[in-house]
């Protein structure tokens, strides 16, 4: 005959229990606001891997999941995006994800803390998209998983921004709960063939590793300077980090281009657009679709090292009517010439 009302006040406890975690635990602003966001999963060009499952996780206790599938795109670069419900969600406070990589015929599985507050705050600002004159903010988080266990965390739209680097840990996953009807020494033997070869000879000589890509990652004081009086009104930047830069923070166009004329930290770009004024009514385009890659993170390398306090310049030489340019990068000591960009120039419209 007590039973009743023992559980009526069971229950009485645990509501008034309840109400006064969510009382003491509120969320902030921060981690409610909503947006809309999906997941972008990506691995680098000649690595194959497989999310086995996967999700990011907000502090409202749901998450919105990393697509299960075999991912061989681009670093940096998602062709994925998986969403749920109305396809909003708050800024993640963390991730999860298991995956397989089949360069190395293992399972790693990470749970990371991510820079919640900083993702709120990037969405929330967005950009300003100049074409169509109007406020615009980032759609998706792309994560790239690359041997070693490590992933990569980027928040992409126009402007794509770096949000971290994070390790894994190696598992001894069930291969059968992966894919049960596989011969699992097979399937690997026949994966593996199809790789560039370069990434079969790290297989055999056992020298995989993060290094290209931590090579990307790393930023340097660097600003771009002009051979004569040019306006820069507008440009686009890729980074070897696979961060991009082309659409300001706002209709001011004064704090985009002053990032570029300031030595502050920066990846190392990759390519480059950048918009002029020459004068006389005269608008130019000065161009680089691809920076070479060895000959570029070197310069950069070498002149860091051996002067770690002078910042760098990206020295742009051009000809008095803006038709021709050669790049140097230098600091107040050395100087080399950045022989195999290939420059192009023309109008502007």
């Amino acid at each position: 005959m007590f039973k009743p009302l023992f559980y009526l006040l069971l229950g009485g406890l645990l509501l008034a229990a309840l109400a006064t975690y969510h009382y003491f635990h509120r969320l902030e602003p921060y981690q409610t606001e909503r947006f809309r966001l999906s997941a972008a999963p990506a691995a680098a060009e000649g690595y194959p891997m497989e999310v086995v499952e996967g999700r990011f996780l907000t502090s409202d206790g749901k998450s919105f999941p990393v697509a299960p599938g075999f991912l061989e795109g681009d670093w940096g670069l998602s062709h994925i995006g998986w969403s749920t419900g109305d396809g909003t969600a708050p800024a993640p406070d963390s991730l999860e994800v298991r995956w397989f990589s089949y360069t190395e015929d293992k399972f790693y599985e990470g749970h990371w803390l991510l820079p919640q507050r900083r993702i709120h705050d990037l969405l929330q600002q967005g950009f300003w998209n100049i074409e169509e004159n109007k406020h615009e903010t980032y759609h998706s988080l792309t994560l790239c998983l690359l041997p070693k266990g490590v992933a990569v965390v980027w928040l992409s739209g126009q402007n794509q921004v770096l949000l971290g680097r994070y390790e894994a840990r190696e598992i001894d996953f069930d291969f059968k709960r992966f894919n049960e009807a596989a011969n699992r020494s097979l399937m690997i033997e026949q994966e593996q063939a199809k790789l560039p070869p370069a990434v079969q000879q790290q297989i055999r000589t056992r020298t995989l590793s993060t290094a290209q890509w931590d090579a990307y990652l790393k930023t340097y004081p660097w600003k771009i300077q002009f051979s004569q009086p040019l306006k820069l009104y507008r440009y686009s930047v890729g980074y070897f980090n696979a961060e991009e830069t082309g659409c300001p923070t706002s209709p001011d166009m004064t704090l985009y281009t002053k990032v570029m004329f300031e030595p502050n930290a920066k990846p190392i770009p990759s390519s480059m657009l950048l918009q002029v004024d020459a004068g006389y009514g005269r608008k130019r385009k000065i161009r680089v679709d691809s920076f070479d890659e060895a000959e570029t993170l070197s310069a950069f390398q070498t002149l860091h090292a051996a002067n770690q306090d002078l910042p760098l310049t990206l020295y742009i030489e051009t000809d008095d009517r803006v038709d021709k340019a050669r790049l140097w990068l230098k600091n107040d000591r050395q100087q080399v010439e950045l022989v195999n960009a290939k420059v192009e120039l023309y109008d502007a419209e």
